[in-house]
């Protein structure tokens, strides 16, 4: 019991955007070097605004970026949850989300899962994307 109502008062680490593995390729699949891959994530739930981290490919159109975690507590969750329905937050996102884009050279692209922009949304720990970058 006493350790439930800890969980609910006191912030404990949480993940707040995963491991990210990234690959950068041209239309014809040759990697990229030298673009700026930025990662972007924020948990809509309990922050007011979000973060954001740059990494430059290498010789092989690789960037990887670190896991991030934050610190909050159930309560804090729930209340930052309630107060954005009560307002009606126009984003309408509740919770984490973490994306990955790549630009540079006159180049961008976005990570992408079928047809749509990659959305992590609290798991897995690990994401590995391959970015196709194209004329802006």
């Amino acid at each position: 019991m006493v350790c439930m109502l800890i969980n609910w008062l006191f912030p404990i680490s949480r993940l707040a955007a995963p491991q990210w593995e990234v690959v950068v390729v041209d239309q014809y699949g040759k990697p990229v070097e030298g673009l700026t891959v930025r990662e972007t994530w924020q948990n809509y739930s309990v922050e007011a605004t979000g973060h954001e981290a740059d990494r430059q490919t290498d010789a092989n159109g690789r960037a990887t970026f670190p896991a991030q975690n934050s610190e909050y507590s159930v309560l804090h969750q729930i209340a930052g949850t309630a107060s954005a329905f009560v307002h009606w937050n126009v984003h309408a996102s509740y919770g984490p989300h973490a994306t990955v884009f790549a630009f540079g050279k006159g180049l961008e692209g976005t990570a992408t899962t079928g047809n749509f922009v990659t959305d992590w949304t609290g798991s897995p720990s690990l994401m590995r994307s391959r970015i196709v970058v194209g004329p802006r």
